[in-house]
């Protein structure tokens, strides 16, 4: 009976906080909970497709832990959070995955900011592998420790800083960010 109450306390809070029991984005579908390595349960806010050229270029979930109800607090840097991503093309080579992470973080940024994340972002960039459809890429971040990035989940990299942080989800949830992207990403966050 005890088990039974936490479940149900579960899927209340969760439908509380508008967070999806499955989501979909394209034809990927994102399990409403994620743990991150640092033991953190983090739930699903909202899913997305990013398009180059009318073309799904790739999918992604972005995952909060339930004290988290607003895109700014996300951009903060101050929160713990999650963004997975699931390649859609057939195959991207690695200098392509580099020059891509390059320019999406460079437009975020704007050309000041830039210079002050450029060294973190170019380590980001190199330990990218060439993409290939089905592949997961996961950006893991927690404000003491910094951003983990894992492929497939293999870690190939750790970024500090609450700026680079800011500066790589402001891709997805930044004023510059494509309005449909960052609409369907923050679609869970509960609405005051």
């Amino acid at each position: 009976m005890h088990i039974l109450r936490c479940a149900l306390l579960s899927f209340l809070l969760a439908f509380a906080a508008g967070v999806p029991q499955r989501a979909t984005a394209e034809e990927w579908t994102f399990p409403p909970r994620s743990e991150n390595g640092e033991g953190s349960s983090l739930l699903l806010v909202g899913t997305g497709t990013v398009e180059r050229n009318y073309v799904p270029f790739y999918s992604m979930a972005l995952y909060v832990p339930l004290s988290v109800r607003t895109t700014d607090q996300v951009l903060s840097g101050l929160s713990v959070c999650r963004v997975r991503i699931i390649w859609a093309l057939p195959q991207l080579d690695q200098t392509a995955v580099h020059d891509y992470w390059l320019k999406v973080i460079q437009a975020a940024a704007g050309t000041e900011n830039f210079a002050r994340v450029k060294t973190q972002v170019e380590r980001l960039a190199q330990s990218m592998p060439a993409a290939q459809r089905g592949q997961n890429v996961v950006f893991d971040y927690v404000p003491d420790a910094g951003m983990k990035v894992l492929v497939d989940d293999k870690p190939v990299a750790q970024l500090a800083g609450v700026e680079f942080n800011r500066t790589l989800l402001a891709i997805w949830l930044g004023p510059t960010a494509p309005k449909d992207v960052r609409a369907s990403l923050s679609a869970g966050f509960h609405k005051k």
